[in-house]
């Protein structure tokens, strides 16, 4: 069986929707089947960084191709056909890149579409009016007509698209390599918060600082591991300093997995304070590494946390509410800390990646059942 991947961007950089195919891919690979991912040949977050036309990782074969225009929907210079003929499956990541190349395509050449949710076109509230036009007289139809299944990687997708009525979806929720996060070693610093993944308007990382600087204990220090649009991370910056916290934050960019393990091992508390998430991707690998976790009020951590049970949920719009809760959570006796830590590291064990993968799988071999592919 042969998969194509297509997402905007891939390795060597990280985020949600990259581990994602990285996690998946890898494993169907061991299992026989080939992938290759398209993508496009320079960051997002600067146009200037440029990568290699190909490239390979644990045997998954990457092609880059260039681009132009804005970053949330880029205009592809270069049409691989070699690859669409290739495919058997062709599963699509983000609409907004190569959607109707794709849909187009399905017409000359035998394959199937897969389509992964990943937060679908929700995870801000830009172009609002456009989108709710766009999604029920644009997207639903076309998925509905060419898309032979949906996979919702979290409960909030999969509920928003059956209230939305599109057809042929099903409810693979996302999953974590929990082995690898399961190998840390907690030794917790008191005061010391850490906030890692992707940096981007919905993270809320802008609510995070207004909550923090409100601590009057001055015994504490922020990591931030990620990276993100250079105007925005300025933004950010600045803030920190009109807030007079500058001081107490260390801004370390990208950080290579052993570095982050670390950062995970020492952190007293993780913090997310995300608006919006598809997914709780970054929330349940600091779970899995036994971290104890504060997180947003939205729909996507509700989903994995029970208050006080394996983690905190609250209000980050509400900094003074956030801030006391912060406050609460540093001061819980050890035992107390543990329990909860434990919980999270046993709730995280759920989300592994192997079984994710048998699910995907299985649906790959449904859904192209009347292909006569090979075993």
């Amino acid at each position: 069986m042969n998969v194509l991947h297509i997402t905007r961007r891939f390795y060597p950089f990280v985020g949600g929707v990259e581990k994602y195919i990285y996690e998946i891919s890898k494993r169907l690979v061991k299992r026989g089947i080939d992938c290759r991912v398209l993508t496009l040949n320079y960051d997002l977050f600067n146009k200037k960084k440029k990568l290699n036309q190909y490239g390979e990782i644990e045997g998954i074969k990457i092609f880059r191709i260039p681009g132009f225009g804005h970053y949330k929907k880029p205009v592809p210079l270069k049409i691989p056909l070699c690859l669409f003929k290739w495919a058997d499956i062709v599963h699509i990541h983000d609409l907004r890149f190569l959607y109707e190349t794709t849909l187009f395509l399905k017409s000359f050449f035998n394959y199937k579409i897969i389509y992964s949710t990943h937060g679908f076109l929700l995870h801000t509230k830009d172009i609002k009016a456009i989108k709710s036009l766009m999604i029920p007289h644009y997207y639903k139809s076309t998925i509905n007509r060419f898309i032979e299944n949906t996979i919702c990687v979290s409960k909030q997708d999969y509920n928003y698209f059956e209230a939305q009525n599109f057809k042929n979806i099903c409810l693979i929720e996302n999953g974590i390599d929990f082995e690898k996060f399961n190998r840390i070693t907690r030794k917790p610093q008191v005061g010391r918060f850490l906030y890692f993944g992707r940096i981007d308007t919905n993270k809320g990382l802008d609510l995070l600082f207004k909550a923090i600087s409100l601590m009057e204990d001055g015994d504490w220090h922020l990591d931030i591991i990620g990276d993100g649009f250079p105007h925005l991370l300025a933004q950010l910056k600045k803030m920190t300093h009109e807030l007079n916290i500058s001081k107490k934050i260390t801004w370390h960019g990208f950080v290579k997995e052993d570095g982050l393990f670390q950062f995970i091992s020492r952190a007293q508390i993780c913090l997310l304070p995300s608006t919006y998430e598809g997914f709780g991707f970054t929330l349940l690998e600091a779970m899995a590494g036994g971290c104890v976790c504060v997180a947003n009020i939205i729909p996507a951590y509700k989903d994995i946390i029970k208050d006080s049970q394996n983690g905190f949920l609250t209000d980050f719009k509400d900094p003074h509410k956030a801030v006391l809760r912060i406050k609460e959570i540093i001061k819980l006796p050890l035992e107390k800390v543990e329990t909860i830590g434990n919980n999270a590291h046993a709730k995280a064990k759920n989300y592994d990646w192997e079984e994710k993968v048998k699910q995907i799988l299985g649906g790959y071999k449904l859904w192209t059942k009347n292909l006569n592919l090979p075993e």
